[in-house]
C-alpha cells in the first residue's frame, strides 16, 4: 500500500472514530427547565404594589394575588407548540378568583416567549449563561430592549420556598434624575417565574422623591 493510500486509511479511521464518540456523547443539557411548560400547572404569587399620583401627591399600597394557570396547547400558524395560560386575581384568600387575562407562553430550542398583550416577549434564553445577552423586544414593535441574565445559577429563598436553582434577567434599567425605569424578573429551575420586580416612576429633579408611577413586586406562593 502506496503512503499517499495509508495517510486516507488513517485519516478515515480517525474520522470515524470521532465520529462515533460524537455521536454517543449526552445531549448537552441547555437548561429549557427554567421556563417549564405543563398543562394543569398551576402558580400563585403575592403581589405588593404602590400607586404614586402627582396629582392628589400621594401614594397607595395595594396587596393582592395573581393565579396563573397553564389549561390547554394549540399549534400556531407556524406550527409552533403553544401554551394557554389563564391569569386570575383576587383580594385575599377569603376572596374569590376574579378572571383577568389570557396570554400565551412558547418555547424554542435557545428561548422561552411569552405573547401577552398583542405583544411577544423572548422573556429567557437557553443556556441562561451569566453575561449573556439578547434583543427582549426582537418579535414586537415596541423597539429594542436588551435583556441580561444577571447571575450564575444560585439558590434562593423567595416568600417561604426555597429554590435550589435560580437565575435573574434584566429586562430594563435605565436611570436618570428624573425617571427610573426596572424590570427583573427571577426564574426556578422546573418551576418558572418566581418573582418580578417592576419599577417605573417620576422623580423631583431636586429632591429625587416619586412624584408619579408605580413600584410592584410579585413573588411566588405556591405551586402545583
Amino acid at each position: 500500500m502506496n503512503k499517499i493510500n495509508t495517510f486516507v486509511l488513517i485519516s478515515f479511521c480517525f474520522l470515524a472514530i470521532s465520529c462515533t464518540k460524537e455521536s454517543n456523547a449526552p445531549a448537552k443539557d441547555l437548561q429549557s427547565d427554567f421556563y417549564p411548560l405543563k398543562i394543569n400547572s398551576v402558580l400563585v404569587y403575592d403581589v405588593d404594589s404602590t400607586a404614586y399620583s402627582n396629582f392628589t401627591n400621594t401614594s397607595t399600597n395595594y396587596k393582592f394575588e395573581i393565579k396563573d394557570s397553564i389549561t390547554n396547547t394549540f399549534d400556531d400558524l407556524a406550527g409552533g407548540l403553544n401554551y394557554r395560560i389563564e391569569r386570575y386575581k383576587r383580594l385575599n384568600v377569603n376572596s374569590p378568583w376574579v378572571f383577568q387575562q389570557v396570554f400565551t407562553r412558547s418555547k424554542t430550542v435557545r428561548s422561552g416567549e411569552e405573547f401577552i398583550n398583542n405583544q411577544r416577549f423572548i422573556r429567557i434564553i437557553f443556556p441562561p449563561l451569566a453575561g449573556s445577552f439578547w434583543n427582549g423586544n426582537s418579535k414586537n414593535t415596541i423597539g429594542e430592549q436588551d435583556y441580561s441574565i444577571e447571575n450564575d445559577i444560585a439558590a434562593s429563598t423567595i416568600n417561604t420556598l426555597t429554590f435550589d436553582s435560580t437565575i435573574v434577567v434584566k429586562e430594563i434599567d435605565e436611570q436618570n434624575l428624573i425617571r427610573e425605569d426596572l424590570v427583573y424578573a427571577t426564574y426556578a429551575k422546573k418551576v418558572g417565574l418566581v418573582q418580578k420586580e417592576v419599577t417605573a416612576v417620576d422623580k423631583n429633579i431636586s429632591s429625587g422623591k416619586i412624584t408619579n408611577g408605580f413600584k410592584f413586586t410579585l413573588k411566588i406562593k405556591s405551586i402545583k
